[in-house]
């Protein structure tokens, strides 16, 4: 069977806009000459990153005028490594958000919904790392250092923010990476660390109903609720209706927080380049 890419692309570029999850590389720039006021750090990012390669050095056999340091390569790294998450974890999402009319209720299985959803969690939070362990260097200029140890460098750097007059973009930092702390993280830690999938889940409440059985020595009979007929069915539908709804909020949340961190990096990137302004020009 021949699949038409082209048909799927444009639907699920559709899906992504209808929800207002845009491509990372849209952002910075009104048109080719403007710059978009709201998004000025993705076109600080672009006009003056942390280190230029200057390509046409290369060319014409022209040596660097100076040797990069290793602060300059941690940070261009961590940027171009959050930018590369940001469109995995938009090219997840958009599949989740395509097979999300295709899930159905008291599924047994998982499905293309529940695998997407669980790579775009993993994008997402990974790019917030990316974005966390940018703002240690750009402040510290150290090698960040994973989970809690993380967050504590992460603090540190927001400290000495403060204390050289970057008191609101220390407090914007850290607000934001807390949203997305509570919001995509603990969903994809609840992935990870608890139950990832449908069949785990289908398990769980198998087991309850046989621990339930053993305890009262018989098992639940519906029949027991004097409940007629047609409330009954509309108590089933009710339930389905939860259940679907649910997956609603999971495709909320991944869209959510793609938008959040589009905002975040722009806030990152602008308060690089105004610390190295900073820097630069000295006390």
């Amino acid at each position: 069977m021949t699949v038409d890419l082209d048909a799927l692309r444009k639907t699920t570029e559709e899906l992504l806009r209808s929800r207002g999850v845009f491509d990372v590389d849209d952002f910075g720039w009104l048109n080719e000459n403007d710059v978009d006021p709201d998004f000025v750090g993705y076109a600080m990012w672009a006009l003056s990153p942390p280190y230029d390669h200057h390509f046409i050095n290369w060319q014409d056999d022209t040596l660097p005028s100076r040797a990069p340091t290793e602060a300059e390569q941690r940070l261009m790294e961590l940027g171009h490594d959050f930018f590369g998450l940001m469109k995995t974890a938009r090219h997840f999402i958009g599949h989740a958000l395509l097979n999300q009319p295709a899930v159905r209720p008291l599924r047994v299985e998982p499905t293309e919904f529940d695998f997407n959803e669980f790579a775009a969690l993993t994008a997402l939070t990974a790019a917030a790392d990316r974005l966390r362990d940018f703002i240690i260097v750009t402040a510290l200029e150290i090698k960040p250092k994973n989970g809690k140890q993380a967050w504590e460098q992460f603090n540190k750097a927001c400290d000495k923010l403060r204390a050289s007059s970057f008191a609101a973009e220390a407090d914007d930092l850290q607000k934001r990476f807390k949203a997305i702390h509570d919001e995509a993280r603990k969903a994809r830690n609840k992935a990870v660390h608890e139950l990832a999938t449908q069949p785990a889940h289908v398990q769980r409440q198998l087991i309850s109903m046989d621990r339930e059985a053993f305890e009262k020595q018989r098992w639940h009979d519906p029949r027991d609720r004097e409940v007629p007929y047609e409330e009954e069915l509309r108590e089933l539908k009710q339930l389905d209706s939860k259940e679907l709804a649910e997956v609603e909020v999971h495709a909320k949340l991944l869209c959510d927080c793609h938008v959040e961190l589009v905002k975040l990096g722009e806030l990152c990137f602008r308060t690089e380049l105004k610390w190295r302004q900073r820097r630069m020009a000295g006390p």
